[in-house]
């Protein structure tokens, strides 16, 4: 991990905050001791200059600590840091004063201070690793939201992944049985079967997991998938399709809508003796945009069996992208299902 005092910014407030240092300790020597300003300037020159220098490596030690096994031998190795780095400042700093001056009142007063020195060195050092202690959680926490927010973002990535692959298969394998009846009755309509089926996986296999596509774009994958159950079902299935212009601009997760049709084709349809309706409105209001799917249905069929898994798919990949647990609407009336679904509208 970058020393954060020799990286970025942080060397600025590093000096601005040894100069402070640096006058408190000309203003002592000067005014309450009584030394001339060259004195104190050079005394706490020396001796802060000196600690400023060295203290950038008690990162070093900090970092190093961290990979103690106890709290006993982190202690430790601090202590150690502390007394070898102290004791070499205090004698290296005391060294060139002793030679630049040879003021007796001054050398008293140095010999004098040095248990002083050190005291105060400790304190320096148990300062300036505190702040380092603080400095390494921000940035190890920092960093463990940047990689829980990755993991995130990888896991919902896979889930939407997921989620995309559980479209119903059933779907792709009833209408290669059907071109495959229809080459021989109905050569034609298995010709345009395959062009349809063709488009609509293109579509629905070639988009991202995580991309989003306007409206008018879904609704044209829609309409060739239920344009390949018309040709299964004939005139037992009707479908209508009525969107404002300006909600098929909107943006809405790819292959959101498929999954609510196969619903609606396969509980409507499928047990149904008599033709079934399906319609599609879709309209701007209240910063959402709401797509209605209905359906009519025989409530007395029995229902064809299945895991239910479509419309879970839809609420969790809703989910998922706009954080909301409540843009899926199910309701049953007498003969009517209705599915709403709710898509939030950046303004």
């Amino acid at each position: 991990m970058k020393n954060p005092i020799l990286t970025g910014k942080g060397y600025q407030t590093y000096v601005l905050a040894w100069l402070v240092v640096m006058l408190a300790h000309i203003f002592l020597l000067h005014l309450y001791i009584g030394f001339s300003w060259q004195l104190a300037m050079t005394d706490a020159l020396v001796y802060n200059v000196l600690f400023a220098v060295m203290a950038p490596g008690f990162w070093y030690v900090v970092n190093f600590a961290g990979y103690a096994k106890d709290t006993l031998a982190t202690f430790a190795m601090h202590v150690g840091a502390a007394a070898i780095s102290v004791l070499f400042w205090a004698s290296t700093s005391t060294f060139p004063l002793r030679l630049l001056f040879d003021d007796s009142t001054y050398l008293s007063f140095l010999s004098g201070s040095y248990i002083w020195r050190v005291i105060i060195g400790l304190m320096y050092y148990s300062i300036i690793v505190l702040i380092y202690y603080q400095i390494k959680y921000y940035l190890d926490m920092s960093e463990r939201v940047r990689q829980e927010g990755e993991l995130r973002n990888l896991l919902q990535d896979a889930e939407l992944r997921m989620l995309k692959s559980q479209i119903n298969p059933h779907f792709i394998f009833n209408s290669l049985n059907s071109i495959s009846a229809l080459t021989i009755a109905a050569p034609e309509l298995a010709q345009e079967m395959v062009i349809k089926l063709s488009g609509f996986l293109r579509y629905s296999l070639g988009k991202d997991s995580k991309e989003m596509n306007q409206l008018s774009e879904e609704l044209e994958n829609v309409g060739l998938y239920l344009e390949i159950e018309k040709i299964r079902f004939g005139d037992k299935l009707r479908f209508e399709i009525d969107v404002e212009e300006e909600a098929k601009t909107v943006k809405v997760p790819n292959l959101i809508l498929q999954p609510i049709i196969e619903n609606a084709i396969k509980y409507g349809l499928y047990e149904s003796m008599e033709p079934v309706n399906i319609h599609l409105t879709s309209k701007l209001q209240d910063g959402f945009m709401e797509i209605l799917v209905e359906n009519d249905f025989d409530p007395d069929a029995v229902s064809p069996k299945g895991t239910g898994i479509g419309l879970k798919n839809v609420r969790k990949r809703l989910q998922l992208v706009y954080g909301k647990s409540d843009l899926l609407l199910v309701r049953k009336d007498l003969k009517r299902f209705k599915v709403t679904l709710k898509i939030p509208v950046k303004q």
